[in-house]
């Protein structure tokens, strides 16, 4: 094996820039692989970083009108869960909430919280790194309220206080001792700073309360199906012990991955497992036709190894030996590019919201991953070459100036290998293109809102304190006129929901237009928004006139609808001054609203999910909702007023934090990051795939044309024009680039299917989509194929005569 090797490698030094291609083709093709890999290891496969962590699951209910939900559990069904489990170690459980901090001596904030049972740290076997953790004490009832705090709470809030240990804070004006502080860069079980003890109260006894996820660890030996069967049991005696609030109820036990990141999320990443793998095999596909034309010129060389005693088996493995070594020094220059690219990624998606324990990094799965990837690699594109360069004639191979001629076979397998890669190149391509324009189409959802130079923070006002719609009211008029005398504050506003952040969802009829039943009358998206909202938007009003500050009170009842509103109710009447209302959760009309302007048209679903009603708007005196976005216009850098802000709130409330605060254009962005980022990289894999699939056909037309080096100058000779030398040469090329397009459209379209949820305004089978993607590779084909042609049509006849 070693005398194969050196072998290799001085056969390697004897060709560097055929070497060199091979190297650079499959560190592409494995780089992208192993970056991809990386990916979707952290994100679906890595176990969670604790003691056992292979063996965490979630337990959570299921309802047959619901097959795909993950709905939580009621407190009384987790302990009849814990008391008949025995494949569990321990059963604990959360929810999460917001968590108001506040005390005297320190600015109110606002951080990501979780309410969990007293066992759920010893179950990730994770301890305090000050004070103590949580013990079956605090989960009793009438225990006191206790809180322990993320690290990073501990060292920006408090500066690393030893001392915090028995301080009393108030969380949502709910008195609470500091019990202790969790070790630095742990948020489980997604990005919590804060986590407080549940105790046993009258509300979490109820049976159809249901707010808790479970968190189980299997013990060791146990399966996810045998503790599905064991709770699948209890569950059924739930179903006849409490038939009103558990109808239909069911149970199921999944793994941590595919509760927390299912659905789109699952799906997206193996997309991108597959596009990589067409990216690899195209590669191979390329290397295969490489190292074809090479063993036809190293055909006289193995007849001599023949001829002097080698078994076929023995060159067979010498020539495996070497695309095998190809193939790992290709993985590991495409390992550095894959790091890079990992860091870039992970760099990319870092204020998106995800899961803390989302590590991108390689690890021993991603080297071993690594490692199986190059040597299958350099089995897949090495075993037909070396097969075909051993498949000789001694008698025919060792004449002096023998043709070097592989024969039909190996044109044919050549050709083969071009149509494979044009069709995994379009289906990538037409992939590419699908997610490129759904980012398109996403950026042009919110292209008439005006977000640059617009500060958005939110705020919610405790009930506690804010009591009546008369308190909430006058605290947002105070903070609208303090927020617009703030230096550099062009316009302010208020509103309930920003553009892509949802709405609320209302059933509604039309003054003179009544109908009975409840479930037939009409839906619409309704948002609450004090005076200037489209103004400071850069939206003028299509018809009518803006909220007065009086508007919203009884008597005073308006609305603002959409263009799409009144073109879907008021096709035929000037909606202005027509009457509509909405009716409550008890299906209570509410007042009449009069309709006092036309709205242009924003969207207020994110990109990944259908708008279902169109939207209307109403003022913010008729709701006196507690949690609303206010919105600051600046002249200069929005974020710049972000303290002033911050004081004017304080000096109104000097309990209320400020929090959410961003761009409105960088909250808009969030909606459709993942068609930005995931769009790039299907590009990104479609460009190698196209550009490796051109050079493929290009190195297989010019190796063919060479082939045929004394057969065209007997043509030119005999008076042939380079224009029929052209046809003659493009004729092979063309027919395989029709072929392999003809492939690929047709497997591209079923294949895009499976993208149809991620995809935002486009059809999976889009014909402008596949019409483009036709046109450039057939281009990009073409262009590849002309440059051998044009140089044969430029032979001189009497040179290309003497050839062999």
């Amino acid at each position: 094996m070693l005398q194969d090797i050196r072998y290799a490698v001085r056969t390697m030094n004897q060709h560097p820039w055929f070497t060199a291609a091979i190297i650079g083709t499959l560190a592409l093709g494995i780089g992208v692989n192993t970056t991809v890999f990386t990916l979707v290891n952290a994100v679906l496969f890595k176990p969670l970083p604790f003691p056992g962590g292979d063996r965490i699951v979630m337990v959570h209910a299921t309802l047959p009108t619901e097959p795909n939900g993950n709905m939580s559990v009621s407190y009384p069904d987790l302990q009849d869960f814990r008391q008949a489990a025995t494949s569990f170690e321990r059963l604990e459980a959360y929810y999460g909430f917001a968590a108001n901090l506040t005390e005297s001596g320190n600015p109110p904030e606002r951080y990501r919280g979780a309410r969990i049972t007293s066992g759920l740290f010893e179950l990730l076997r994770v301890q305090p790194v000050l004070g103590r953790a949580l013990t079956a004490s605090d989960e009793k009832a009438g225990a006191e309220s206790v809180i322990l705090l993320g690290y990073g709470v501990w060292k920006d809030r408090y500066g690393r206080d030893p001392n915090i240990i028995g301080r009393t804070v108030r969380v949502n004006d709910t008195p609470a001792a500091i019990v202790g502080v969790m070790p630095e860069g742990f948020k489980f079980p997604q990005n919590e700073d804060i986590w407080r003890n549940v105790t046993t109260e009258e509300q979490l006894e109820k049976r159809n309360n249901r707010s808790f996820l479970i968190v189980g660890k299997l013990k060791p030996g146990q399966t996810i199906g045998g503790a599905q069967s064991e709770l699948a049991i209890v569950a059924t005696r739930l179903q006849q012990q409490f038939p009103d609030s558990h109808k239909n109820y069911g149970v199921a036990v999944r793994t941590f991955h595919e509760v927390m990141n299912g659905g789109p999320i699952r799906l997206v990443f193996l997309l991108l497992m597959g596009a990589v793998a067409f990216v690899l095999l195209i590669a191979c596909a390329n290397v295969a036709n490489m190292l074809l034309g090479r063993a036809l010129a190293r055909r006289r060389e193995i007849s001599i190894r023949v001829a002097m005693g080698a078994s076929r088996g023995r060159i067979l493995r010498q020539l495996l030996v070497e695309s095998v070594l190809l193939a790992f020094i290709g993985g590991a220059v495409g390992l550095l590019l894959s790091q890079s690219a990992v860091d870039a990624f992970s760099k990319a998606v870092e204020n998106v919201g995800k899961p803390y324990w989302i590590q991108f990094e390689m690890d021993y799965t991603v080297f071993a991953y690594f490692a199986g990837v190059s040597l299958v690699s350099g089995i897949l594109f090495g075993l037909v070459p070396a097969l075909q360069a051993t498949r000789i004639d001694l008698n025919d191979a060792l004449k002096e100036g023998s043709k070097a001629s592989g024969g039909r076979r190996s044109g044919y397998f050549s050709g083969a290998l071009v149509v494979f890669q044009f069709t995994l190149a379009v289906v990538l391509l037409t992939a590419a293109g699908l997610m490129i324009r759904s980012f398109l189409n996403a950026q042009q959802e919110f292209a008439n809102v005006r977000g640059e130079k617009v500060l958005h923070a939110r705020i919610n006002l405790p009930a506690s304190r804010y009591a009546t719609p008369e308190s909430r009211r006058q605290f947002y008029e105070n903070l609208l006129s303090r927020a617009a005398a703030i230096p550099g504050a062009n316009e302010v506003a208020t509103v309930s929901n920003i553009p892509g952040s949802g709405t609320g969802l209302d059933r509604f009829e039309i003054e003179g237009q009544p109908i009975p039943e409840h479930e037939n009358r009409p839906v619409a998206g309704v948002i609450t928004s004090s005076p200037g909202y489209y103004s400071l938007l850069g939206m003028a009003l299509i018809q009518g006139r803006d909220f007065t500050a009086s508007e919203g009170l009884p008597g005073k009842e308006a609305i603002i609808i959409s263009r799409e509103f009144a073109t879907k109710f008021f096709s035929q009447v000037n909606p202005i001054g027509r009457k509509i209302r909405f009716f409550d959760d008890q299906r209570a009309p509410k007042p009449w609203m009069t309709i006092v302007a036309i709205a242009p048209d924003i969207r207020m679903s994110d990109p990944g999910r259908a708008q279902r009603g169109p939207v209307a708007a109403i003022p913010y005196n008729a709701t006196s909702q507690n949690g609303m976005a206010l919105m600051m216009r600046t002249a200069g850098d929005s974020t710049a007023l972000t303290s002033a802000l911050r004081r004017e709130v304080q000096q109104l409330d000097g309990e209320l934090p400020l929090f959410d605060v961003n761009t409105l254009e960088g909250k808009m962005q969030r909606n459709y990051w993942h068609l930005r980022v995931f769009g790039t990289l299907f590009l990104a894999f479609a460009v190698i795939a196209m550009g490796m699939a051109a050079v493929g056909i290009y190195a297989v037309i010019a190796h063919a044309t060479g082939q045929r080096t004394r057969e065209i100058g007997v043509r030119l000779a005999l008076g042939a024009g380079p224009a029929s030398i052209i046809g003659l040469v493009l004729q092979r090329g063309l027919a395989q680039i029709g072929i392999g397009m003809t492939l690929g459209l047709t497997a591209a379209y079923f294949l895009c299917r499976l993208m149809a949820t991620l995809l935002l305004k486009v059809s999976p089978s889009d014909p402008f989509t596949f019409g483009i993607v036709g046109v450039t590779l057939s281009l990009a084909g073409l262009a590849a194929c002309l440059i051998p042609a044009r140089r044969a049509s430029r032979l001189d006849p009497l040179e290309a005569l003497r050839q062999e």
